[in-house]
């Protein structure tokens, strides 16, 4: 092989060589934006959904066998969306943004009852509590003018 066949060679696969790492990069860009749009999803190995709606039991817990009118306290059990989704990023500017905002979720003591309301909507017996979420441990807001 003469020398102007191996210049052509020579051309001919830095051109190649060009030609590939082109679509390298294009590619490379590409998946970044994927991953970036789709966000950390992409990287979920386990079984479990990064972000699911919140489960609760259908039933409601063993009754307690308490006086009638017994007062209920309610303490802060975590924060959630408002429509039930759970949000990693709670605590950051934005988390629950399109899903109606953070609430606080209170556990109620006794009763093992749960409600997103404030305190102004909890009930105040354990009576009342029960009655208002029905089969479910959810509790709905009480306010006076939806007795």
């Amino acid at each position: 092989m003469n020398t102007t066949g191996i210049r052509r060679l020579g051309q001919a696969l830095r051109t190649i060589t060009n030609w590939v790492l082109g679509v390298l990069t294009v590619l490379f860009f590409a998946a970044l934006a994927t991953i970036t749009i789709l966000g950390h999803t992409v990287w979920n190995t386990d079984d479990k959904p990064t972000a699911t709606t919140t489960t609760e039991p259908s039933a409601p817990a063993t009754p307690q066998i308490l006086a009638p009118g017994t007062p209920i306290q309610w303490q802060p059990a975590g924060q959630t969306c408002a429509d039930g989704w759970t949000s990693h990023s709670i605590g950051k500017r934005g988390a629950c943004s399109h899903h109606g905002g953070v609430v606080t979720v209170y556990e109620s003591t006794p009763g093992n009852l749960t409600t997103r309301c404030h305190s102004a909507g909890h009930p105040k017996t354990l009576e009342r509590a029960r009655q208002l979420a029905g089969t479910t441990r959810n509790v709905p807001c009480d306010f006076p003018n939806n007795e």
